[in-house]
Protein backbone atom coordinates (compact mmCIF):
# COMPACT_ATOMS: atom_id res chain seq x y z
CA UNK A 1 0.00 0.00 0.00
CA UNK A 2 1.40 3.56 -1.16
CA UNK A 3 1.05 5.43 2.20
CA UNK A 4 2.55 8.74 2.25
CA UNK A 5 2.02 10.50 5.71
CA UNK A 6 0.83 14.06 5.83
CA UNK A 7 3.24 16.69 7.58
CA UNK A 8 2.61 17.56 11.05
CA UNK A 9 3.32 21.12 10.10
CA UNK A 10 1.64 23.25 7.02
CA UNK A 11 3.50 23.98 4.17
CA UNK A 12 1.78 26.53 1.74
CA UNK A 13 3.03 27.87 -1.60
CA UNK A 14 2.17 31.54 -3.17
CA UNK A 15 1.92 31.63 -6.67
CA UNK A 16 0.44 34.73 -9.00
CA UNK A 17 -2.83 34.66 -10.30
CA UNK A 18 -1.35 35.20 -13.66
CA UNK A 19 0.63 32.09 -13.77
CA UNK A 20 0.83 30.76 -17.52
CA UNK A 21 -1.58 33.32 -18.73
CA UNK A 22 0.97 34.52 -21.29
CA UNK A 23 0.58 30.57 -22.50
CA UNK A 24 -0.98 31.42 -25.53
CA UNK A 25 -2.76 28.09 -26.41
CA UNK A 26 -5.29 25.74 -23.60
CA UNK A 27 -3.55 22.85 -24.51
CA UNK A 28 0.02 23.98 -22.97
CA UNK A 29 -1.84 26.17 -20.58
CA UNK A 30 -2.91 23.45 -18.83
CA UNK A 31 -0.12 21.00 -19.57
CA UNK A 32 1.86 23.66 -17.50
CA UNK A 33 -1.11 23.81 -14.56
CA UNK A 34 -0.51 20.01 -14.43
CA UNK A 35 3.11 20.02 -14.20
CA UNK A 36 2.71 22.62 -11.35
CA UNK A 37 0.50 20.55 -9.17
CA UNK A 38 2.68 17.03 -9.87
CA UNK A 39 5.48 19.38 -7.88
CA UNK A 40 3.00 20.66 -4.78
CA UNK A 41 1.97 17.10 -4.48
CA UNK A 42 5.09 15.65 -4.69
CA UNK A 43 6.53 17.81 -1.79
CA UNK A 44 3.05 17.53 0.02
CA UNK A 45 2.16 21.28 -0.22
CA UNK A 46 -0.97 22.17 2.31
CA UNK A 47 -2.47 24.92 0.73
CA UNK A 48 -1.70 26.57 -3.12
CA UNK A 49 -2.92 30.17 -2.51
CA UNK A 50 -3.25 32.16 -5.81
CA UNK A 51 -2.09 36.02 -5.14
CA UNK A 52 -3.38 38.90 -6.83
CA UNK A 53 0.29 40.81 -8.24
CA UNK A 54 -1.71 44.20 -8.74
CA UNK A 55 -4.83 43.52 -5.75
CA UNK A 56 -6.40 47.06 -7.60
CA UNK A 57 -6.55 45.26 -10.60
CA UNK A 58 -6.95 40.97 -9.88
CA UNK A 59 -6.87 38.70 -12.46
CA UNK A 60 -9.87 36.55 -11.30
CA UNK A 61 -10.44 34.83 -14.56
CA UNK A 62 -6.95 33.25 -14.56
CA UNK A 63 -7.30 32.52 -11.39
CA UNK A 64 -10.62 31.25 -11.64
CA UNK A 65 -9.03 28.53 -14.57
CA UNK A 66 -5.88 28.40 -12.26
CA UNK A 67 -8.25 26.89 -8.94
CA UNK A 68 -10.48 25.15 -11.50
CA UNK A 69 -7.98 22.81 -12.71
CA UNK A 70 -5.75 22.58 -9.79
CA UNK A 71 -9.02 21.18 -7.67
CA UNK A 72 -9.92 18.93 -10.98
CA UNK A 73 -6.16 17.36 -10.56
CA UNK A 74 -6.92 16.58 -6.59
CA UNK A 75 -10.30 15.02 -7.61
CA UNK A 76 -9.57 11.14 -8.13
CA UNK A 77 -10.77 10.50 -11.31
CA UNK A 78 -13.58 8.11 -10.44
CA UNK A 79 -15.46 11.02 -9.23
CA UNK A 80 -14.90 13.77 -11.50
CA UNK A 81 -17.81 13.09 -13.83
CA UNK A 82 -20.07 13.17 -10.26
CA UNK A 83 -18.55 16.55 -9.84
CA UNK A 84 -17.27 18.55 -13.06
CA UNK A 85 -19.83 19.27 -15.96
CA UNK A 86 -18.16 19.69 -19.56
CA UNK A 87 -16.65 23.36 -19.22
CA UNK A 88 -14.47 24.81 -22.24
CA UNK A 89 -11.46 25.23 -19.57
CA UNK A 90 -11.37 21.87 -18.93
CA UNK A 91 -11.30 20.68 -22.73
CA UNK A 92 -7.49 19.56 -22.73
CA UNK A 93 -8.03 18.01 -19.06
CA UNK A 94 -6.77 14.24 -20.85
CA UNK A 95 -3.19 15.44 -20.85
CA UNK A 96 -2.99 16.28 -17.32
CA UNK A 97 -0.47 14.33 -15.32
CA UNK A 98 -2.23 12.40 -12.63
CA UNK A 99 -1.33 13.12 -9.10
CA UNK A 100 -1.06 9.31 -7.93
CA UNK A 101 -1.60 10.87 -4.29
CA UNK A 102 -2.83 8.19 -2.09
CA UNK A 103 -6.38 8.80 -2.08
CA UNK A 104 -6.21 8.27 -5.57
CA UNK A 105 -5.72 4.63 -6.29
CA UNK A 106 -5.47 2.87 -9.23
CA UNK A 107 -7.44 -0.33 -8.82
CA UNK A 108 -10.77 -1.25 -7.02
CA UNK A 109 -9.24 -4.27 -5.36
CA UNK A 110 -10.32 -4.23 -2.15
CA UNK A 111 -8.06 -7.21 -1.20
CA UNK A 112 -5.45 -5.39 0.31
CA UNK A 113 -5.36 -2.02 2.65
CA UNK A 114 -5.69 1.53 1.33
CA UNK A 115 -7.02 4.52 1.53
CA UNK A 116 -9.36 6.77 -1.25
CA UNK A 117 -11.29 9.46 -1.58
CA UNK A 118 -15.30 9.49 -1.11
CA UNK A 119 -18.30 11.76 -2.39
CA UNK A 120 -21.28 11.40 0.25
CA UNK A 121 -24.21 11.13 -2.20
CA UNK A 122 -26.93 10.83 0.89
CA UNK A 123 -26.96 10.93 4.96
CA UNK A 124 -29.74 10.29 6.91
CA UNK A 125 -29.05 7.38 10.06
CA UNK A 126 -25.70 6.85 8.25
CA UNK A 127 -23.92 7.75 5.04
CA UNK A 128 -23.95 6.38 1.43
CA UNK A 129 -20.45 7.36 -0.35
CA UNK A 130 -19.45 7.03 -4.00
CA UNK A 131 -15.83 5.59 -3.75
CA UNK A 132 -14.86 3.74 -7.09
CA UNK A 133 -15.75 0.35 -5.57
CA UNK A 134 -18.34 -0.40 -8.62
CA UNK A 135 -21.61 0.69 -6.53
CA UNK A 136 -22.41 3.04 -3.48
CA UNK A 137 -20.93 1.90 0.18
CA UNK A 138 -23.16 2.85 3.67
CA UNK A 139 -21.11 3.56 6.39
CA UNK A 140 -22.80 4.12 10.18
CA UNK A 141 -21.26 7.48 10.12
CA UNK A 142 -23.38 10.92 9.33
CA UNK A 143 -21.77 13.05 7.01
CA UNK A 144 -22.41 16.00 5.02
CA UNK A 145 -24.03 15.14 1.97
CA UNK A 146 -22.10 16.71 -0.78
CA UNK A 147 -18.55 16.27 1.25
CA UNK A 148 -15.47 15.00 0.32
CA UNK A 149 -13.95 12.49 2.77
CA UNK A 150 -11.28 9.73 2.67
CA UNK A 151 -12.10 6.19 3.08
CA UNK A 152 -9.90 3.87 4.62
CA UNK A 153 -10.17 0.04 3.03
CA UNK A 154 -9.66 -2.78 5.02
CA UNK A 155 -10.49 -6.40 4.13
CA UNK A 156 -11.93 -9.08 5.57
CA UNK A 157 -12.85 -12.51 5.32
CA UNK A 158 -16.44 -11.74 4.43
CA UNK A 159 -15.73 -8.37 2.41
CA UNK A 160 -13.93 -5.68 3.50
CA UNK A 161 -14.50 -2.62 6.04
CA UNK A 162 -14.65 1.32 5.37
CA UNK A 163 -14.08 4.05 7.44
CA UNK A 164 -14.63 7.78 6.93
CA UNK A 165 -11.97 9.96 8.00
CA UNK A 166 -12.16 13.82 7.44
CA UNK A 167 -9.52 15.43 4.87
CA UNK A 168 -8.04 17.50 7.94
CA UNK A 169 -7.39 14.71 9.89
CA UNK A 170 -6.25 11.99 7.97
CA UNK A 171 -2.93 10.44 8.65
CA UNK A 172 -1.65 10.10 5.19
CA UNK A 173 -1.80 13.23 2.78
CA UNK A 174 -4.89 13.70 0.56
CA UNK A 175 -3.76 16.50 -1.47
CA UNK A 176 -3.63 20.13 -1.26
CA UNK A 177 -6.51 22.74 -1.22
CA UNK A 178 -6.30 25.84 -3.11
CA UNK A 179 -7.43 29.41 -2.13
CA UNK A 180 -7.43 32.64 -3.91
CA UNK A 181 -6.50 35.77 -1.59
CA UNK A 182 -7.28 39.29 -2.42
CA UNK A 183 -4.94 41.30 0.03
CA UNK A 184 -1.40 42.42 -0.38
CA UNK A 185 1.32 39.75 -0.14
CA UNK A 186 2.96 41.13 3.06
CA UNK A 187 -0.78 40.91 4.69
CA UNK A 188 -1.06 37.05 3.63
CA UNK A 189 1.96 35.97 5.11
CA UNK A 190 1.27 37.65 7.77
CA UNK A 191 0.14 34.98 10.19
CA UNK A 192 3.45 32.16 9.84
CA UNK A 193 5.84 31.21 11.78
CA UNK A 194 8.08 30.82 8.81
CA UNK A 195 7.93 33.12 5.48
CA UNK A 196 10.40 32.44 2.65
CA UNK A 197 10.82 34.42 -0.60
CA UNK A 198 12.10 33.37 -3.90
CA UNK A 199 14.74 35.53 -5.85
CA UNK A 200 17.53 35.85 -8.21
CA UNK A 201 18.93 38.58 -5.97
CA UNK A 202 17.96 36.71 -2.97
CA UNK A 203 20.93 35.30 -0.55
CA UNK A 204 22.18 32.17 -1.90
CA UNK A 205 20.28 29.22 -0.06
CA UNK A 206 23.23 27.09 0.19
CA UNK A 207 25.26 28.90 3.12
CA UNK A 208 21.96 28.62 5.25
CA UNK A 209 20.67 25.02 4.64
CA UNK A 210 21.56 24.28 8.47
CA UNK A 211 19.93 27.66 9.40
CA UNK A 212 17.09 27.38 7.54
CA UNK A 213 16.56 23.49 8.46
CA UNK A 214 16.61 24.50 12.30
CA UNK A 215 13.95 26.94 11.33
CA UNK A 216 11.68 25.03 9.30
CA UNK A 217 12.12 22.19 12.50
CA UNK A 218 10.41 24.98 14.81
CA UNK A 219 7.93 26.57 12.99
CA UNK A 220 4.09 24.88 12.39
CA UNK A 221 2.95 27.22 9.50
CA UNK A 222 5.62 27.87 6.74
CA UNK A 223 4.96 29.28 3.21
CA UNK A 224 7.29 30.18 0.45
CA UNK A 225 6.11 32.63 -2.22
CA UNK A 226 7.20 33.35 -5.81
CA UNK A 227 7.08 36.09 -8.17
CA UNK A 228 5.75 35.35 -11.56
CA UNK A 229 6.88 35.14 -15.29
CA UNK A 230 7.12 39.46 -15.62
CA UNK A 231 7.77 40.31 -12.30
CA UNK A 232 10.11 39.16 -9.93
CA UNK A 233 8.70 39.14 -5.76
CA UNK A 234 11.18 42.81 -5.31
CA UNK A 235 9.14 44.35 -7.99
CA UNK A 236 5.52 43.02 -6.58
CA UNK A 237 6.60 44.21 -2.94
CA UNK A 238 7.59 47.61 -4.70
CA UNK A 239 4.19 47.95 -6.32
CA UNK A 240 2.17 47.12 -3.59
CA UNK A 241 3.94 49.38 -1.45
CA UNK A 242 6.19 46.93 0.96
CA UNK A 243 9.89 45.82 1.76
CA UNK A 244 10.35 42.39 1.64
CA UNK A 245 12.86 41.59 3.56
CA UNK A 246 10.56 43.46 6.51
CA UNK A 247 7.61 40.46 5.88
CA UNK A 248 9.84 37.53 4.98
CA UNK A 249 12.05 35.95 7.19
CA UNK A 250 14.25 34.91 4.41
CA UNK A 251 14.85 36.30 0.72
CA UNK A 252 16.46 33.30 -0.86
CA UNK A 253 18.31 32.33 -4.08
CA UNK A 254 17.27 28.63 -4.57
CA UNK A 255 18.90 27.90 -7.95
CA UNK A 256 22.24 29.66 -7.51
CA UNK A 257 24.49 29.70 -11.10
CA UNK A 258 21.58 29.13 -13.10
CA UNK A 259 22.74 28.49 -16.87
CA UNK A 260 19.22 30.04 -18.47
CA UNK A 261 18.49 33.64 -18.48
CA UNK A 262 14.91 33.05 -16.90
CA UNK A 263 13.91 30.47 -14.55
CA UNK A 264 9.87 29.48 -15.03
CA UNK A 265 7.61 29.93 -12.01
CA UNK A 266 7.18 26.09 -11.64
CA UNK A 267 10.51 25.61 -12.08
CA UNK A 268 11.15 27.75 -9.30
CA UNK A 269 8.49 25.66 -7.16
CA UNK A 270 9.91 22.08 -7.73
CA UNK A 271 13.81 23.14 -7.21
CA UNK A 272 12.87 25.29 -3.97
CA UNK A 273 10.15 22.47 -2.68
CA UNK A 274 13.22 19.93 -3.16
CA UNK A 275 15.28 21.74 -1.05
CA UNK A 276 12.45 22.24 1.50
CA UNK A 277 11.47 18.27 1.48
CA UNK A 278 14.67 17.66 2.24
CA UNK A 279 14.96 19.91 5.36
CA UNK A 280 11.58 18.83 6.20
CA UNK A 281 11.70 15.49 5.75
Amino acid sequence: MFKALRRDKRLDVLIPSSFAKDTPHLRDRTLRVGMLARFLAAARVDTLILYHVDPERPDDSNAGFLKLLMEYLNTAPYLRRRIYRIRRELRYAGILPPLNIPTHPESRSVDVEHYREGLVLESDNGSLIEAGLGRPIRVRKRLKEGGRVVLKITPRRDGFKASAISRRRSEIYPGFRVGVAGEKLSEIVRGYDLRIATSRMGRDISGLLGELGAKAKEAERICVAFGSAREGLYEIAERQGFRLEESFDYVLNTFPGQGVRTIRVEEAVAYTLAILNLLLG
